[in-house]
């Protein structure tokens, strides 16, 4: 049987799910600590901490549900998941893309201090978003524009319902 290479788009539904993940729960907690003006090292670390926790769950959580699936379709005698599929190939490419999600919000606070830093980090993860939809649209042969502006639409009305339930905790 011919090895068949695999592109990154056998899985687009891990980086889009990924990279958003990783960009607005990341947000929601750096931004958070900026607003409560928390000094930047804190921030910084906070983000840190939330990018590896965030990879460790949504690779750990995708490991288990494709070999769930993989078991669930042999028990049935159906076809087997295509290679690309493997848990660990899609734990990886997961991990991968929670990674560069969650780094983009927290990059903004490696340049600006602080409650300085909230504005450039919601715009960055916006255009991160918007970017990333575009190329998904392309990829998928949709329109582009369509495709960002969904992605950073549905991005940013989670992160803007992450910001009002942090004001109803407010300390």
């Amino acid at each position: 049987m011919p090895k068949h290479k695999h592109s990154l788009l056998d899985n687009l539904r891990q980086i889009i799910f990924g990279v958003e993940d990783g960009a607005i729960g990341n947000l929601g907690v750096v931004v958070g600590m900026a607003q409560a003006a928390a000094p930047n090292s804190y921030i910084v670390l906070a983000g840190i901490a939330t990018m590896f926790a965030q990879m460790i769950s949504m690779s750990a959580g995708t490991y288990l549900s494709v070999k769930s699936e993989s078991e669930y379709l042999s028990s049935r005698k159906k076809s087997r998941l295509p290679s690309h599929k493997h848990p660990i190939n899609a734990a990886l490419i997961m991990g991968i893309s929670v990674i560069i999600g969650a780094a983009i919000p927290l990059s903004a606070f490696l340049i600006w201090e602080s409650t300085a830093g909230i504005i450039p980090a919601i715009s960055v993860t916006l255009i991160g978003l918007f970017v990333l939809g575009a190329y998904k649209g392309t990829s998928v042969k949709k329109s582009p524009l369509k495709s960002g502006i969904e992605m950073a639409l549905i991005g940013g009305l989670a992160a803007f319902a992450g910001f009002l339930i942090g004001n109803l905790f407010t300390l």
